[in-house]
This record gives C-alpha cells, structure tokens and sequence, in this order.
C-alpha cells in the first residue's frame, strides 16, 4: 500500500506538471524521460559506482528567450550503495534510497542540438531499505536518513531529433543526509549522494 502511494504521488505530480503546459500551451514546453543511475555514497567506507538504479518523471519548461529557459520538474530516482566483496569474504552491503525531486533548473541551448543545465533540487526520501549477504536486515537497526533534503546538478542533453534525445546528469548532495547525532569525528562530513543518471527524454515542443 505504501509502495502504490508513491507511484500515485509521483503520477499526480506529472499530471501537475501537463496541466501546466495545457493551460499555458503557448509558454511552455513539456516532456516525459526514463533512464538509468549509477550511484555511490560519499562517507563510507566504499568507493566506485556500483550501485544500479533507474530514474523517470517529467518537466516543464519555458522561454527567458530563445536559446535560455528555465525547468522545473518532478523526478523519482533509486540511489545507494553497493558492495559486494567476492568469493574470499562472502560480504554484502547494499543500500537503497528512494527519493522524489523536484529540480529546479536553468537552461542554455547551443544550435538546437547541444543543452546544458545547472541546478538546485529539493527531494525527499520515501523509503530506505538495507540488505546483507542474508537478504533484507532488521528495519529497528537502520540508520536515521533525513527525510528532506538538498541537491545540486549539472547537466548536458543531446537532441537526435526534434522531439527526442539522450541527457546525462551528476547530482551531488549539498546537504548530508544522515542527521548529524551519528558523527563522532570533528572531521567527519557525513553521507553525500554521488549519482550519474543517463536518460531518453522526450519534449512536446509549440511553435
């Protein structure tokens, strides 16, 4: 049941977003994507983008002029962690975050092909799972993640046709995400998300 929350959640946060561009059809562009992430949590004990996840939402945007516009969008995507440690220590830590964001962003657009994106992202954490080599681990013993939190982004798209392309993103967290009672060292900084994101966008563009 919580689960299907979150799909409705982000659905009708879309359905927001295109009545939006419905209602101000000669303003606003709009669009859907979907893709994939691969993730990294900075403050651990691991390192390299080993986690898997994927990422969907939609957007909206308009025109400051022709090529600079500004973004806004709603946007679920999976982050975490991932070690596996192999055969001679049969460990396993894996960590998953689901989040919803919703990013904020400006635009420049370079010959109709070339788009490049800086940006700020308010989010919030919906679920928080962890597992071991012996699957899914006592829920009592997970972490205190904060619910809400802050990113920043840049990004590049390439547009293959019109109405179709490919967007590459990094995301770093501004804020911790751990509360900070779990840091015992005056140099410890805490847990940063560290994602790459590489998605299939597709945008309604009027004339």
């Amino acid at each position: 049941m919580r689960k299907n929350k979150h799909i409705w959640l982000i659905m009708a946060g879309a359905l927001m977003i295109l009545s939006l561009e419905k209602a101000n059809a000669q303003q606003f562009n709009a669009g859907f994507f979907g893709g994939i992430t691969a993730c990294q949590v900075d403050g651990d004990l691991y390192s390299g983008f080993h986690k898997l996840g994927m990422t969907a939402g939609a957007f909206v945007n308009r025109e400051i002029d022709y090529s600079i516009f500004w973004q806004l969008e709603i946007r679920y995507v999976s982050r975490g962690a991932y070690e596996n440690f192999g055969p001679s220590v049969p460990t396993i830590d894996h960590a998953i975050y689901r989040i919803i964001e919703f990013p904020l962003s400006a635009h420049y657009l370079y010959e109709d092909k070339l788009q490049f994106e800086l940006g700020l992202s308010p989010e919030v954490l919906i679920s928080y799972l962890h597992f071991d080599e012996n699957g899914r681990t006592d829920p009592s013993l997970d972490p205190e993640n904060r619910r809400l939190g802050l990113s920043m982004f840049a990004g590049l798209y390439y547009w293959f046709l019109p109405s179709t392309g490919v967007a590459f993103r990094y995301t770093y967290s501004v804020l911790p995400f751990r509360k900070p009672e779990e840091w015992n060292f005056a140099r410890y900084r805490g847990f940063f998300h560290n994602v790459l994101s590489l998605s299939l966008v597709y945008r309604i563009k009027h004339p």
